[in-house]
This record gives structure tokens, C-alpha cells and sequence, in this order.
């Protein structure tokens, strides 16, 4: 749609949700066009949508990892029915050039790195478990083989003690939307430093609930909320091998899903 208005790659405008694969950032990236994340929910990328338009961007796509999507701004909505009919002009295309969706897909892979995730939950009906893993995650001391950071916030007065590998990645990003805190390259600064008011704030509001995410130089990104309606402790991990190494990217996202239920959450000891 945007290449047939002519609308330059700079002036197109795409969102997913922050628990979403992060192909489309990187398809951003390599072709130039506009791409942001948000916050759980049609309502955010919508609302991040509207405003671009009214910036002069072309609304392209919005979608979340649960299969939903918001195709240009005919219903700034979920909107599975639009959806369809562009997907099945994409495949009548294909279709035409002799090949197939897969074949398609494949083409992706080998141009923007290849992706696997693996989305999951644990149950967890006890509020006070619940906030005691996601407080050790946040604060917790020293275990063998974990180092952890020494963030002191001298305007808050407490130290957040994130662990600085997962699954033996290097941490490189972390982002705690529950206390409002946000860093890159955290495997390129010191373990141990002052933050101080002002800094380190997250571009995404602070929630009650909680939800931390993390990346890892390997390619790795793990973002852990609680669920607004179950009793669940949900996770969605990605994995993103940039020279299109499936077996590579499979064994990583094998380690850090081992990594996620026994050095974050403990899922044993707690009987989850």
C-alpha cells in the first residue's frame, strides 16, 4: 500500500508490542522506515499510530505475538478480517512469481537474521510467591555463578541487583517497568554504580504490576510480567541468530528457557 501512494520508506510508520518478535525492528532498521514498541494491548499501538499519522507518517502495520493485527488505519483496531485479504494478496503474488509463503519467509530469514521464540507461563495463585520472585530478580544477593549489578539509586535509596547473565549471556539491556529503570550496554559499564534521580528512567510509563526484560549479546530478549487476569507468571523469549544459524539459535533458546525457570524464577524450589 505504502509503495503504490509512493510514501517514502522514512515516512512509514510500524509498531508491535514490547512482548512481540523484534524481526520487524530489525526489517526497520536494514530499510530505513519508522518502527516503534509499546505496551501490551491494541489500545497502545493504536494510540502510537494515530500520533505518527497526525506526524505525517503512512500507517503500515501494528501487531502483537498473540497473532492480531491493524493493518494501515482502516480500523485502528485489532482486525483479523483486513488482515486476511492483504495476506491473501501477498500469497496471490507470490503465487504468480512462482513461489509460496514459505519460500517467501525463507527469503526473510536469510535478509534479516532468523528468529525463534519460545512463549510461556508458569502458574503461580499466590500473590506473595509472585512478587518474592520478581523481587529476587530485581534485588536479590549474590548466587554461585550469577553476578548481579550494584545499581544504587541514591533518590530512592535502594540497589537493584539484576542478574548480569542469563543462561552464561551477557546481559545487555534490562528494563524494570515496575520500579522505572532502563539501561543499555549493561555489560559495557560497571556492575557497581550510583544512579542518580533522573537517570536510567524508562520511556514506557511505571506500572503497579510487575514486568522486567532483558537482552543478551547473543540475541536474546526475555521480557517476564504478571498476567492481569490469571494467576500466571508469563514469559516471551526470542532468540534472534543474525546469520540465519537455526541450530545455533535453537541450542540458545534451549539454554535461556532452562535459565528462565531455574536461575529467575526458581520454578523448582517453588513448586511452579
Amino acid at each position: 500500500m505504502a509503495r503504490s501512494a509512493r510514501v517514502p520508506d522514512a515516512k512509514l510508520a510500524m509498531v508491535n508490542s514490547t512482548v512481540s518478535s523484534r524481526m520487524l525492528e530489525t526489517m526497520a532498521r536494514v530499510e530505513g522506515f519508522y518502527y516503534a514498541d509499546t505496551l501490551t494491548g491494541f489500545k497502545w499501538m493504536a494510540n502510537e499510530l494515530e500520533a505518527l499519522q497526525n506526524q505525517g507518517y503512512f500507517i503500515g502495520l501494528g501487531y502483537e505475538e498473540a497473532i492480531g493485527y491493524m493493518i494501515h488505519d482502516h480500523v485502528l483496531d485489532k482486525d483479523g478480517v483486513t488482515a486476511l485479504a492483504v495476506f491473501v494478496q501477498l500469497a496471490a503474488r507470490l503465487h504468480a512469481k512462482g513461489q509460496n509463503v514459505g519460500d517467501y519467509l525463507e527469503s526473510l530469514y536469510a535478509k534479516y537474521g532468523y528468529y525463534t521464540s519460545a512463549n510461556s507461563y508458569f502458574l503461580c495463585p499466590d500473590p506473595v510467591k509472585m512478587d518474592q520472585i520478581f523481587s529476587r530478580i530485581r534485588y536479590g544477593t549474590a548466587e554461585p555463578g550469577i553476578e548481579r549489578s550494584e545499581y544504587r539509586r541514591t533518590h530512592t535509596g535502594d540497589v537493584l541487583r539484576y542478574p548480569l547473565t542469563i543462561g552464561g549471556f551477557p546481559v545487555s539491556y534490562i528494563r524494570d517497568l515496575t520500579v522505572g529503570f532502563e539501561m543499555r550496554d549493561v555489560d559495557k559499564q560497571a556492575a557497581s554504580l550510583d544512579i542518580a534521580e533522573g537517570e536510567c528512567l524508562p520511556q514506557f510509563p511505571v506500572s503497579s504490576s510487575h514486568m522486567i526484560t532483558f537482552e543478551t549479546r547473543n540475541g536474546g530478549r526475555l521480557t517476564m510480567r504478571t498476567s492481569g487476569t490469571e494467576p500466571k507468571l508469563k514469559y516471551y523469549l526470542e532468540v534472534r541468530n543474525s546469520c540465519n544459524d537455526r541450530t545455533k539459535a535453537a541450542q540458545d533458546l534451549n539454554t535461556m528457557s532452562q535459565a528462565v525457570a531455574a536461575e529467575l524464577v526458581h520454578a523448582k524450589e517453588g513448586r511452579l
